[in-house]
Formats: structure tokens, C-alpha cells, sequence
């Protein structure tokens, strides 16, 4: 692909080096090696797709304050953003950002974010979309997924997008950056377009497996989505299969790569009511395990429904684990383990330490398998270690 010259010759520069540098910055992102992947990324002008952008303001995270910069206005700002490796939010508050002017703030909550590059390359990578798949994008978003897709593929790729707005923006932008992309504007939970596909590449995170989109796959086919429950940070991803004698598998990997949820689920509140009663005092059985055991935060996020990390805890320890529930139940662990203080009707800690030790004897899994039958998915890691996963 080619960037049409609507730019200025400084700006176009600009944004033609950014692009071709890209492929070199993604491939130091953690399990990124997939050439065909990196030589589309160093070909689908990605600034086309984003001519503007909101760049984060403070160092407060989750940010609340944003700037918009365009790329005709701030163009080194906005391809330092565009052709970063973290996700590029292009929505607040479910807004459109027509109306604002480059270089002002503005406040609010992201309602739309084009992926972190490291998350879109390594989603198809294990995707694998080969000349002639058929391919959607669920979440599409900026279809900026779907055009590297429709790079790889030689064929055109459906983007579905429930916000309408955002399919409205991105249609034309796909034209001018020569990206071969339907978009439809529908809810992809509630079912694709189209009969079936080869590749169903899923662009948010889903708390139960849409019963839509395994009946869609075509033998052979493949279906990539975060499955979340909610708690930020402790995402896995599910790589389905239909083999072609129509049965399904597939494997749950925990990792740090994840998508947000979608915005019918969102993430868990935060209940950090502190009238929940008197609080309770002892030492830890187990001291916290590190965020990088991926593979029981998951477990844990599944088995204890309703139960996050508080991951900026005030008057707390900057090093304490701090677990709350939805019923207000709260846990604030010291790094060592020498004190957890507990609050509410659970004592949370106690439920992590047993499904620690179900972890610990299924042999510390970070992939578990999949199994299907006609109304449920169940998730397996080992003995004693396993749980439901809705079909909705």
C-alpha cells in the first residue's frame, strides 16, 4: 500500500519513515517473530487509519486526561503515538472527535482504542491468515487489524463494529489507505455476518465465548479472543480450532497480552467501602505470587467470580496486593506475606491461597485446554484444577 498524497511534502516524509521504521520496533515486542507479519506492518499506513489521536496528559494511569493531536496539525506528536507500540485511543466518552481542536484537552474515560501493536502482531501471528482465507474482525474499531488481514490474505476482510460512529470515520480512511476492509456496523457478540469464516479475529475481550462464533468457524478454521472476567490484568487468550471433521478444541494461554473488555461487560468496580465491618488480622500462608504467574491469576480470576486487584491501592503499601469483591469483601497482603488484613463477608486471601495450592498440584499451568460439548466450554489445567466457561 502507498500513502495517497493529501499530506503536506514535510508531513507525508514524516509519516512515510515512521512507517517504515515500524516493522523494526514490533519485533522487539515480546513473542513478536512472524516475517509476513512485520513486512505487512511495514506496508499498511497506519496514520491514514488515525489522523487523530488522544495522547495521554500526566502520568496518572488510567489516565483521565487527554490531548488531541492530528496529524496535519502536531505531526511528530501524533506519529510518535500512531507508530508506538501502546494502544492509540481514539474516543472519549463515546464522543466524536470531529469537533475538538488539535492540541486542546480534554477529560474522560476511553471508549475506543486501536490495539497495542505487540497485542494486533501476535494475534496474527497464532491466527496465521493464509491467501484466500476468509477473515472477519470482531471489535474492529479503526479496521486497522482487518487491514493487515486483508494485506495478508489478497482478499477483503469484514470489520464489525458496534459503534456506528466509528464505522462511519473509518470507511473512507480505509479507501484512501487502499485497504481492502467491509465494515458493518452491528453487535458481533450477537452473531457475524456471513456464514462462516476462516479466521474469526476477536479485537476485545469477551466474559463467556459467543455460541456464534465457534458455529461459524469453517473446517480448518480459527478464532482468536481474549476471555476476561473482568479483573484488569488478568487476561487469557483463547485460540479456537474446528478441525475438519467439524469437531472444535482449543487452549486458554495466560499472558500479559489482553484486550479490554467488551463495552457491554467493562471491567469489575472497585468496592472499597470501608464501613464493611472490622477487620480481621493474620499472617499469610502464602506470600503474594508475582504478577508473571500468569497462569493462577487467571485461575483465580475464574474460581473467585467477582474479584480483582486494586492495582493503585491509596493508604496502602505500594508493594501490598490489595484483592476487593463485589460484595465489599477487601484483602491487603504485604509483599513477604507477614500481614494480611482482611475486611467484609470472604476472606479473599484465603480463597487465593486455596486455589494456589489447586494451581500448585495441577503443576503451575499457564495453558489450559479447551473442551467442547453442545452447551458449555470447559476450561482443564490439571486435576482438581478446572471450570465452566459460558457459551452465550
Amino acid at each position: 500500500m502507498t500513502c495517497p498524497s493529501r499530506l503536506g511534502p514535510e508531513t507525508e516524509e514524516l509519516a512515510l519513515r515512521a512507517l517504515a521504521a515500524f516493522p523494526e520496533a514490533v519485533a522487539r515486542e515480546p513473542g513478536v517473530h512472524d516475517e509476513r507479519v512485520l513486512a505487512a506492518v511495514g506496508r499498511v499506513p497506519r496514520h491514514l487509519l488515525v489522523p487523530e489521536l488522544l495522547a495521554p496528559v500526566g502520568e496518572d494511569r488510567p489516565a483521565r486526561r487527554w490531548r488531541l493531536l492530528r496529524l496535519d496539525q502536531q505531526p511528530a506528536e501524533h506519529l510518535a503515538i500512531c507508530y508506538g507500540t501502546d494502544q492509540v485511543v481514539v474516543q472519549l466518552e463515546g464522543q466524536p472527535l470531529g469537533g475538538w481542536r488539535g492540541g486542546d484537552e480534554y477529560t474522560g474515560v476511553p471508549t475506543a482504542q486501536s490495539s497495542g501493536i505487540g497485542l494486533i502482531a501476535l494475534t496474527l501471528q497464532e491466527l496465521d491468515p493464509r491467501s484466500g482465507d476468509r477473515v472477519v474482525e470482531v471489535g474492529a474499531c479503526t479496521g486497522y487489524l482487518a487491514a493487515l488481514a486483508a494485506d495478508l490474505t489478497g482478499r477483503q476482510v469484514t470489520g464489525v463494529e458496534i459503534d456506528r460512529e466509528l464505522v462511519r470515520v473509518a470507511v473512507p480512511r480505509l479507501a484512501a489507505a487502499g485497504a481492502d476492509v467491509r465494515m458493518v456496523a452491528r453487535d458481533g457478540l450477537r452473531g457475524l455476518p456471513d456464514r462462516t469464516w476462516n479466521v474469526i479475529a476477536a479485537s476485545c475481550g469477551v466474559r463467556g465465548l459467543p455460541a456464534a462464533w465457534p458455529a461459524a468457524l469453517a473446517p480448518g478454521g480459527r478464532l482468536l479472543t481474549t476471555v476476561t472476567t473482568g479483573a484488569p490484568g488478568w487476561g487469557a487468550t483463547a485460540l479456537v480450532r474446528r478441525d475438519e471433521h467439524g469437531l472444535l478444541s482449543g487452549q486458554l494461554t495466560c499472558g500479559r497480552w489482553a484486550h479490554v473488555p467488551d463495552r457491554a461487560a467493562g471491567w469489575l468496580p472497585l468496592q472499597l467501602d470501608a464501613s464493611v465491618g472490622p477487620s480481621r488480622h493474620r499472617t499469610a500462608v502464602l506470600a503474594p505470587p508475582a504478577p508473571t504467574e500468569y497462569g493462577f491469576w487467571v485461575a483465580l480470576a475464574h474460581l473467585a467470580p467477582g474479584v480483582r486487584r486494586h492495582w493503585c491501592a491509596p493508604d496502602v503499601a505500594e508493594d501490598a496486593v490489595v484483592l476487593v469483591g463485589t460484595d465489599g469483601s477487601r484483602a491487603v497482603v504485604d509483599r513477604d506475606g507477614s500481614r494480611v488484613v482482611e475486611r467484609g463477608p470472604h476472606d479473599l486471601w484465603s480463597v487465593a491461597e486455596a486455589v494456589h495450592s489447586r494451581w500448585a498440584a495441577a503443576g503451575r499451568p499457564t495453558v489450559y485446554g479447551l473442551e467442547f460439548d453442545r452447551s458449555r466450554v470447559r476450561v482443564v489445567g490439571g486435576p482438581a484444577l478446572s471450570w465452566e466457561l459460558p457459551l452465550v
